[in-house]
């Protein structure tokens, strides 16, 4: 959001309903904020902000639509700790949501004056912000209709540039625009992308469902840079911030958080877990956690403290600028120069990234002849992979890790005889370190295992490069691969860089695309009926690469599934007959196959007596496939037995 420092005459500005328009407050890439005020009998006159949306965007039905359910949800929420939503109207083509003006400033533009004082922002007053966010998040959290129906919302877009504070210190928790709740009748890809990416949570990144736990999560975020005063997830390139925060890199918390006390930092710490189960469970569970710690460490902060540090940077501030005045100097705009909370090198390398970017988008557009590079990664079938490492050729070979000719296996066999779901989960079941060789005719893979999860999957199938599975995903086209490959130079020569760098793929579209590539490697491999594998125990991945957190027992899940009719029909016509019987499972076991709750029942049914026939007798006809598919995983699995 850019913010304007002036004012606006309202002459300039004029009306919109029945709100004259006073000050253009900030804009950004969906709509445009504004002061106003309402007037009425008797000298009656309140102020409001006025959110419009932005005239390119207002013919566009679905954002509309998006819009109106935004100020819709958001009426329902009624707190002193959340920006309050009073109307939403229309005058001709402005479609506008009218709202509580809150005189202050928002916690981003709060920390970068602390910044440009040289001043950090007092402990028990960052932890007194952040409990009045979370105070609001949990009742959004356990928000329901008038009816009693649960509104199920998650915020997702907490933070710091969504926290207001008002002038006599209140804390208030604004734009809900991108919340989810199960009411909505429209929802962005994901319910994400608008979100900003260092504040996203792990699952939120991978694309995989959240709930309350990921507006934790935001919270511990803006609570680890309050007390650092600075960014925790930052780098050159949103690719960068995105895998930080996957992966929940701590490093910048270890490094310029030595000042916060040792209880304190175990509460980030649970609040900041990648796992949203190992997380404080409401954001009221956090909320009450920090309150327990400015008990105990004797502060206690009310309203008035935040009031009186802001009036007093205020003062250093203007006294500064009058300084400045009557010297004669220049008066420079500070807050600007650290507006991304980033260090120095970090902003250099940001720098240097667009500059390379700027370059690469030029010749993009202006050399439509571009030929593939002779000798890119990606001919020999290696994913080009969003990682740190220098732009250097990847090796063709690792002798010391990939098997040779005459290397002997550990083990091996063929898949008429061990299907690959039961290859697949000994593997993740034993939670093995190794390399899997699967080849069917002329198509060969290379799978390396940690801990019994996927770490890399390399293939010699040509549908299976990440440029050509883009392509075929509908994400780019051939001709903008052929021309994006062969300006891998100017991005650090990998893929994912240069496509998102000539704004061809959103970063997190592209983060995405190439965690469901390698996965859709596996999960063809669950499919085959024919071939052969090899398992090399021990061998490390040589191959440059990023950790995928992969879960190899929902890759057996969404392999079982995709399993052709004919060979699930061919396996059940040697089944029909059998009186399977199931063994015994805990739930989350079987939920850990991302199957839903019918392969549960399907588990609970097999009691042994009643044959495969008579279970799938009990469907409609076209869901009996399916019980079969759930029933030849669970057999392979060891949960049944025929």
């Amino acid at each position: 959001m850019t913010v304007y420092t002036g004012c606006v005459p309202a002459a300039a500005l004029g009306t919109i309903g029945r709100y004259e328009l006073i000050e253009k407050i900030a804009v950004g890439g969906m709509a445009e904020i504004y002061r106003a005020r309402v007037r009425g009998e008797h000298g009656f006159e309140r102020q409001v902000a006025i959110k419009r949306i932005l005239p390119h965007l207002a013919e566009d039905a679905d954002f509309v639509a998006m819009f109106i359910d935004e100020a819709k949800l958001t009426a329902h929420l009624s707190h002193p700790k959340i920006v309050q939503v009073y109307e939403l109207d229309a005058e001709g083509a402005d479609l506008f949501i009218a709202m509580e003006f809150v005189d202050g400033v928002d916690l981003l533009t709060l920390v970068r004056q602390c910044r440009a004082e040289g001043l950090a922002l007092p402990q028990p007053i960052a932890v007194h912000i952040v409990h009045e966010v979370l105070d609001a998040l949990d009742y959004a959290h356990r928000a329901s209709t008038a009816n009693g129906a649960p509104l199920n919302i998650v915020h997702r877009d907490v933070s710091p540039g969504n926290v207001l504070l008002s002038r006599q210190g209140h804390v208030k928790l604004a734009d809900f625009g991108i919340a989810r709740a199960a009411r909505r009748r429209y929802e962005t890809q994901t319910g994400t992308l608008k979100g900003k990416y260092g504040y996203m949570s792990p699952e939120q990144v991978i694309g995989a469902p959240i709930d309350h736990r990921s507006d934790v999560f935001a919270a511990g975020v803006v609570l680890a840079e309050l007390l650092m005063m600075r960014r925790l997830f930052t780098g050159p390139g949103d690719l960068d911030v995105l895998l930080m925060v996957r992966d929940v890199q701590l490093d910048r918390l270890d490094r310029y958080g030595a000042a916060i006390p040792p209880p304190l930092r175990a509460l980030l710490d649970r609040a900041l877990q990648r796992d949203p189960a190992d997380r404080f469970a409401t954001a009221g569970a956090f909320r009450d956690a920090l309150g327990d710690w400015l008990f105990a460490s004797g502060q206690r902060v009310t309203r008035r403290d935040v009031a009186a540090f802001m009036a007093d940077l205020d003062r250093s501030e203007s006294e500064k600028m009058r300084a400045a005045l009557l010297a004669g100097e220049p008066v420079a705009d500070e807050i600007a120069e650290v507006a991304t909370l980033s260090g120095p090198a970090t902003r250099a390398r940001k720098l240097e990234a667009e500059q390379q970017a700027r370059v690469g988008r030029e010749l993009f557009r202006t050399t439509p002849g571009l030929e593939d590079a002779d000798d890119s990664p990606s001919d020999d079938g290696i994913p080009i992979v969003f990682d740190d490492a220098p732009s250097a050729p990847v090796p063709k070979r690792a002798p010391t890790q990939l098997p040779e000719p005459g290397d002997a296996p550990d083990s091996l066999g063929t898949f008429d005889r061990t299907s690959p779901l039961r290859v697949l989960y000994r593997i993740g079941h034993h939670r093995l370190d190794g390399l899997l060789v699967v080849e069917r005719g002329d198509a060969v893979k290379e799978a390396y295992f940690a801990d019994g999860q996927p770490l890399f999957v390399r293939s010699n199938v040509l549908s299976e490069r990440f440029g050509e599975y883009l392509v075929a995903q509908g994400a780019i086209t051939a001709d903008q691969l052929r021309r994006a490959l062969a300006l891998l130079p100017h991005f650090g020569g990998r893929l994912g860089d240069t496509l998102v760098g000539l704004r061809l793929m959103r970063p997190l579209d592209a983060f995405r695309q190439l965690t469901a590539q390698v996965r859709a490697k596996l999960v063809d491999v669950c499919t085959w009926t024919d071939g052969r594998y090899r398992w090399y125990a021990g061998r490390e991945n040589p191959w440059p690469a990023l950790p995928l957190h992969l879960n190899t027992f929902e890759i057996l899940g969404a392999g079982a599934a995709a399993t052709p009719d004919r060979a699930v029909s061919a396996w059940a016509a040697r089944a029909l007959d059998r009186r399977p019987r199931r063994a015994r499972a805990t739930p989350s076991r079987l939920d850990a196959f991302g199957l839903g709750e019918r392969i549960a029942y399907v588990h609970a049914a097999l009691d042994g007596a009643t044959t495969v026939r008579d279970l799938i007798a009990r469907f409609n006809e076209r869901d009996r496939l399916d019980v079969l598919r759930l029933l030849r995983l669970l057999v392979e699995v060891d949960l049944a037995a025929l």
